[in-house]
């Protein structure tokens, strides 16, 4: 019988993961422990979780759309340690907590019985992704198209103009920050119910101009889904 042994470059190559392992050991995003993978069993449990029973607020849209409440679903409330785990995975660079993360999302989804055609991850501005490398909305997203089968799409709005951060923005100026800023394509929203997604509804002003912008080019119906809600 043959022998196989294994190549000497895939043998350098475990032994150089191990190694990294060893010197930078892969920790939770939430309580920042080593040894317990990306995002572990105690933070997990510890999520304060907003079903079931279901929970969802309403954000009133502007002129021209003044009348129109939003409805927005989040899956957990924006406290430790998820506010961590967000953090991480927004700032750090922690991509991989993408899959524990939009579990929660994924799980009040189906708690509710919530319903769309299209999936559509609030858009950061290239020059935002190019600095963060990547979109941490169009990662939730992607998870929980992969469980739900509801399409994801990226391009059915797009941010025209850099912005400041929301976070660091009194109420008042969140709204006037982002007004203007994103432009939809109408051959991509046109007759469809929309779920916007992204990671935290803070005062909701960004997925307010997001959804007034996707209904403008044609959306029937436009609601939201986050992973956190502050407050």
């Amino acid at each position: 019988m043959a022998m196989h042994t294994q190549h000497p470059a895939l043998n350098l190559r475990c032994w150089f993961t191990a190694l990294l392992d060893l010197l930078y050991p892969v920790r939770c995003g939430g309580c920042s422990e080593a040894g317990k993978g990306v995002w572990c069993e105690v933070c997990d449990a510890a999520v304060r979780r907003l079903y079931p029973p279901l929970q969802t607020r309403t954000v009133a849209l502007q002129s021209p759309h003044a009348g129109i409440a939003m409805e927005v679903t989040s899956a957990a409330i924006y406290a430790e340690p998820l506010r961590d785990g967000i953090h991480a995975f927004k700032y750090d660079g922690s991509r991989d907590l993408a899959a524990p993360l939009a579990r929660f999302m994924i799980e009040a989804w189906a708690n509710g019985g919530l319903q769309a055609d299209l999936l559509v991850p609030v858009p950061l501005h290239p020059r935002r992704k190019r600095e963060r490398g990547y979109n941490q909305s169009a990662l939730l997203a992607k998870q929980m198209s992969s469980v739900l089968g509801v399409v994801v799409d990226q391009q059915a709005i797009r941010r025209l103009r850099y912005t400041d951060q929301q976070a660091i923005l009194a109420h008042e100026e969140r709204r006037h920050n982002v007004q203007g800023a994103f432009r939809a394509e109408p051959a991509r929203s046109n007759g469809k119910h929309i779920m916007l997604v992204d990671d935290v509804f803070t005062t909701g002003a960004t997925l307010s101009e997001c959804a007034a912008t996707l209904l403008s080019a044609g959306a029937i119906r436009v609601s939201a889904m986050t992973l956190a809600r502050a407050g």
